[in-house]
């Protein structure tokens, strides 16, 4: 009788702990509720919320985006993404990629504002806006104040006006994308060195005509690998500032097409020899000869300078360059014999990895000399030049990666070549020249493949 008086009071004690901890339970999870809303936390949501009250939604894109009980967790929302530890919203990504998907149209979503809620967003570190449409609105100071931000997209949006200096704030800043907003404008670029962690930087269409001191600025980012400054009225880098500078050596990537640039820019690129890959000149103010410094750049695979003022012919230093793909000398007043070019190419293991050769709308002559032992060569384009004498298919017989092949526009004679051993040729012009003949019963196989 005692030992079951004992078993109903152990029981009954288990039956108040089991009590405590379901209330207790409840309690932190009302506690907690009262912050998160599923993941979702209630200040980050309502800050969201605000935001987006400061577009135009006319596809209803945003529909996930509510108050409605079965929207409550914004960790759900579309363009939203949370920590899975914390709740907090670490990306949001309204650009076209991401909610264009759902609508036909190129901007799909419009801007009325940025809400100064967005602030709320503390652990913010991935924010685009892409394509959003802000209609000439300015880009508001406060966005300097979301501190943890890494990765910044305004592109393609519309803004207008003073760019802020504030950004210069966002100091774990790696990406940042301003571009295509051409009525934006930056007084100056002093606020840039502030982003020491900065890698990725396009400023393309941005309004730069006044800031000389650009290139000063730019090599005061040690991380920088990838820079594109398309068409912002870049003046020519002041040769008497660059001869002092200590620059990093990290760009590997940089596009300056159409711009104001002079032949000083390549004292300031001479500073990236060994780092630079990709380098894009075209379209600017250089004239003269092609200078030693490019034929020094060995890591350097793609090289535009096209639509310049260049003459002469490449430097004998290029034979340095054993990683070239794709060189693009179209546009300029270069004269000479192309097979000079050739031996400097022949010299040295870029005949092995050169895919594209533009050389197109220049002042080359004489014959054309053979090209086999460009093996890997893709793309050929040598129209709108002056060359002459007899095409032979000895001139291309091991070219068999050649896909795109132009000698239009020139004074090419004889009889159509025999180009069977192109077996991967889709486009071919030979228009405009002093060809004759009939066209070959073997071209039958090629022609088929023909654009």
């Amino acid at each position: 009788m005692q030992s079951h008086r004992m078993c109903l009071k152990l029981l009954l004690a288990f039956a108040l702990l089991l009590l405590r901890c379901v209330q207790g339970g409840e309690v932190s999870r009302k506690h907690r509720d009262a912050t998160v809303t599923g993941r979702c936390i209630e200040k980050e949501r309502q800050a969201l919320l605000a935001f987006k009250r400061g577009l135009v939604d006319k596809s209803d894109l945003l529909s996930s985006w509510g108050s409605e009980a079965q929207k409550q967790d914004c960790c759900r929302w579309i363009g939203v993404s949370c920590s899975n530890q914390t709740g907090h919203v670490l990306q949001l990504d309204l650009s076209n990629k991401v909610v264009g998907a759902h609508s036909w149209n190129y901007y799909s979503l419009e801007g009325k504002m940025i809400s100064p809620k967005l602030i709320e967003l503390q652990y913010l570190h991935h924010l685009d806006l892409h394509e959003i449409n802000f209609y000439g609105r300015h880009i508001p100071d406060f966005i300097g104040s979301l501190s943890n931000l890494r990765y910044l997209d305004l592109s393609n949006t519309n803004f207008e006006g003073k760019f802020p200096s504030q950004v210069g704030n966002l100091t774990n800043l790696q990406h940042l994308d301003l571009s295509l907003n051409s009525f934006i404008n930056a007084e100056n670029l002093d606020w840039l060195p502030l982003l020491s962690s900065l890698r990725y930087l396009d400023l393309s269409l941005v309004n730069l005509n006044n800031v000389s001191n650009w290139a000063e600025v730019i090599n005061k980012l040690p991380e920088l690998t990838n820079l594109t400054l398309l068409m912002c009225g870049l003046p020519s880098p002041i040769v008497s500032a660059l001869s002092y500078i200590n620059s990093s050596k990290s760009l590997a990537r940089v596009h300056l097409s159409s711009n104001q640039l002079s032949t000083s820019i390549f004292l300031w690129l001479s500073n990236y020899n060994t780092s630079l890959v990709d380098l894009s000149l075209s379209e600017n103010l250089l004239a003269g000869s092609i200078p030693d410094v490019l034929g020094h750049m060995s890591s350097l695979a793609y090289l535009s300078l096209s639509n310049n003022q260049l003459e002469g012919w490449v430097p004998h230093s290029f034979a340095s360059i054993c990683n070239l793909q794709s060189l693009d000398l179209s546009g300029n007043i270069l004269s000479g014999q192309l097979s000079k070019f050739v031996q400097i190419l022949f010299s040295t293991c870029a005949q092995n990895s050169l895919e594209i050769l533009d050389l197109s709308w220049n002042h080359l002559a004489g014959s054309l000399p053979d090209l086999t032992n460009l093996s890997s060569l893709e793309v050929l384009r040598l129209n709108n030049n002056k060359f002459s004498g007899v095409i032979s298919g000895t001139h291309f017989s091991k070219l068999s990666k050649l896909q795109d092949l132009d000698l239009s526009w020139n004074d090419l004679a004889g009889s159509l070549p025999d180009l069977t051993n192109l077996s991967s040729l889709e486009i071919l012009f030979l228009n405009n020249n002093q060809l004759s003949g009939g066209i070959p019963k073997i071209f039958g196989s090629v022609f088929s493949k023909l654009f």
